[in-house]
């Protein structure tokens, strides 16, 4: 190989360098940006957890009614009808039930 051929390799691979720092770089910052937004939307749904479970303690709330409107509105995607889902959980918990 010349050393032009060479120059032009090296050029092509400090280049690419570059290019691949500048990604990793805008990667982290959208990274970043995701875990911002992750926290907002659990302060947002912990605020509203908070207050539910106050309401529930004052409000009669069937819990059975919950656990199926739970299931009618996830039906579409639920692996397995017959186990319960996290949200039912965090609904039996918001309520103040234990979980079957």
């Amino acid at each position: 190989m010349s050393n032009a051929s060479l120059d032009e390799i090296q050029e092509l691979i400090q280049k690419l360098s570059g290019e691949l720092g500048e990604m990793s770089e805008a990667a982290s910052r959208h990274i970043d940006d995701l875990h911002v937004a992750v926290n907002n939307v659990a302060s947002h749904v912990l605020a509203i957890e908070a207050i539910l479970s106050l309401v529930a303690q004052k409000v009669e709330i069937d819990d059975a009614e919950a656990i199926k409107w739970i299931r009618d509105k996830t039906a579409a995607y639920a692996e397995d009808s017959s186990e319960g889902s996290a949200a039912e959980g965090i609904a039996q918990s918001l309520l103040g039930k234990e979980q079957n």
